[in-house]
């Protein structure tokens, strides 16, 4: 499998716990001259055959809507798309009818929207612009137009009542999406809202309800219904070849001997734009790193890893790795089922600490 992520930068508000790189700049010229080169750097692509395609960001949904409409006519033009999941991001306050339009007769197969609560004081906290009455409507229309449905959600928000968090999770459960991503947030990664202690999560009580109710946890922050899991996201998870476009975006490519290349463009636009074939922090990662890194990655899904498969791919694993895996096993962290090395609930929850003493 093989994925292709193109990033779209443009956000109409920035959100202060949001690390990834987006500016806060509706400018259509700047958009059209972003968007010609993005095409610039898709039609210089050597293989530009992928199973799944996912535009992400910032907000691509707050695109010009002919700007938006330019960038899937070239996708459609130059990408030989497998036809497994296509996906892209959107706010709610920018699910217009324009844009559900354009969704309806393309090749995008599933949205992604944006949440993170459906309580508008929390929402004000988050610096989310869009109501809750906004994000209900949203998810309404895309679900009119027949494509698959992700809902983002935010829990553990630091001055906020656990028991909204709950709420909302209920709340959309009932919408009936395909899939929902909830993500515990975390102070001390954003940035934002720091400065307070609450050891409680509700991650297994997420888990506890998501699960009752038919979305299946296959990832550590993802439910899905059966057979709706995200295919682009689990290349990453699975240590399958992916391919970035746009500023800021993460390439993987295979190399020879099972080691990999990894890569990335620079946090500017104006650079990109000049230059959209630049790249830097390039890393050749050798096999026995590439590795540690699918088991690593692996034990985020719900399955675990195929330890047979690995050992097939890569050899035989060497004895300080396995002395460590078995060190997590007799912790209580870990268990090997047949073929399949997983997380206990107490490695699920403690994931981290799991990753960093297999290093």
């Amino acid at each position: 499998m093989r994925g292709l992520y193109i990033h779209i930068p443009f956000c109409k508000s920035l959100c202060p716990y949001c690390h990834f790189y987006s500016i806060d700049d509706s400018n259509i010229e700047l958009q059209i001259r972003y968007v010609d080169a993005l095409i610039n750097e898709m039609q210089s692509l050597e293989n530009k055959y992928f199973d799944t395609i996912y535009i992400g960001g910032g907000t691509p949904s707050a695109l010009n809507i002919s700007v938006l409409e330019k960038l899937l006519y070239a996708v459609d033009s130059n990408i030989s798309y497998g036809g497994y999941e296509f996906s892209i991001e959107a706010n709610p306050e920018s699910v217009s009818d324009d844009f559900v339009s354009l969704i309806k007769e393309s090749q995008i197969s599933r949205v992604s929207l944006g949440v993170q609560s459906l309580y508008d004081d929390v929402l004000k906290l988050l610096g989310r612009i869009h109501s809750s009455h906004q994000a209900i409507m949203a998810a309404d229309k895309i679900l009119n137009i027949n494509k698959d449905l992700n809902m983002d959600i935010i829990y553990d928000i630091p001055y906020t009542d656990n028991k909204k968090s709950i709420k909302t999770l209920e709340k959309i459960i009932k919408i009936n999406p395909s899939h929902i991503s909830a993500y515990s947030y975390d102070a001390e990664d954003t940035g934002y809202l720091k400065g307070f202690n609450n050891d409680d999560t509700l991650f297994l009580e997420v888990e506890e309800l998501c699960e009752k109710n038919g979305f299946y946890k296959y990832e550590t922050s993802n439910f899905a219904k059966i057979g709706k899991e995200s295919i682009h996201n689990s290349l990453y998870w699975q240590g399958e070849e992916y391919i970035g476009l746009g500023v800021s975006a993460h390439s993987m490519v295979y190399l020879e001997k099972n080691s990999r290349k990894r890569y990335n463009h620079g946090n500017d636009i104006e650079s990109y734009i000049a230059s959209p074939n630049n790249v830097e922090n390039v890393e050749i990662i050798s096999s026995s790193d590439a590795l540690l890194e699918d088991i690593i990655f692996g034990l985020r899904l719900k399955k675990g890893v195929n330890i047979e498969k690995l050992e097939k791919k890569f050899g035989k694993i060497n004895k300080n790795l396995l002395n460590k895996i078995e060190d997590n096993i007799e912790k209580g962290l870990l268990i090997r089922e047949g073929v399949w090395l997983k997380t206990t609930e107490r490695g699920s929850l403690g994931l981290e600490w799991v990753s960093c003493s297999l290093l």
